[in-house]
């Protein structure tokens, strides 16, 4: 959990610094070149790296209950990432899936269990 409230609040500080793209521009006063809060820390965006594509790997071997919280983490790192989104999608299928199967076979044999009294 803290490891999404951490992504979460570091999408957040580079969405803060994105109205800072013009500071490269033609004609801009500055000489200083434009640096992302990203491109600072290697550590953060090695990290996010190993987010995202723990998410990819772990739906792609099917252990969609891992997957659920690695993809959302993983589309709070970047939202925009085509294969994130569908990764996430298919957690969130695959593990609803799994727990109306769960819940149908409770069911089952709740049912069972009260006929045999």
């Amino acid at each position: 959990m803290s490891k999404i409230l951490f992504a979460m609040s570091l999408v957040g500080l580079l969405a803060c610094g994105s109205g800072d793209s013009d500071s490269g521009a033609i004609g801009s006063t500055s000489d200083t070149p434009a640096v992302s809060a990203a491109a600072a820390t290697g550590d953060d965006v090695e990290a996010d790296a190993a987010a995202i594509r723990s998410c990819i790997d772990l739906v792609a071997s099917g252990d969609y209950a891992d997957a659920l919280p690695a993809c959302l983490q993983a589309a709070s790192i970047d939202a925009d990432n085509a294969d994130v989104q569908a990764a996430l999608a298919k957690a969130q299928a695959e593990t609803a899936s799994e727990a109306a199967t769960d819940a149908a076979a409770d069911a089952a044999a709740n049912a069972l269990g009260g006929l045999g009294n």
